[in-house]
């Protein structure tokens, strides 16, 4: 992998299913040999599919993080997401950061 990897944004935000839906997304980035660094950006309803004591399976070089603005909207306290999951202040502010720096964007 590149000492800067370029980067795919996956964004979730309708369905919590999608969350795993993303997961394989990012696992078959990888298996692809791109050398891409993955971030799973979480907002609105898919929030519920990061709640829960099951651990997920991250794929390597995979960030997931969940809106901290979305968790508040709901009444999830970033306690109830699982132990592989961080926040970002804003999905919207995150993923315009990202594309700015050149990353690809991708809805799932």
């Amino acid at each position: 992998m590149d000492e800067n990897p370029r980067e795919v944004i996956l964004h979730v935000a309708d369905d919590p299913a999608d969350v795993q839906r993303a997961l394989d997304a990012a696992a078959g980035l990888h298996a692809a040999g791109l050398g891409v660094r993955v971030r799973v950006v979480v907002n609105g309803p898919a929030l519920a599919g990061l709640t829960g004591t099951d651990a997920v399976q991250v794929p390597e070089h995979t960030e997931v993080a969940a809106c901290s603005v979305g968790l508040g909207r709901r009444g999830i306290d970033p306690g109830e997401l699982r132990p592989e999951v961080g926040t970002v202040p804003s999905a919207v502010t995150a993923i315009v950061h990202a594309q700015l720096a050149g990353a690809a964007y991708i809805r799932i």
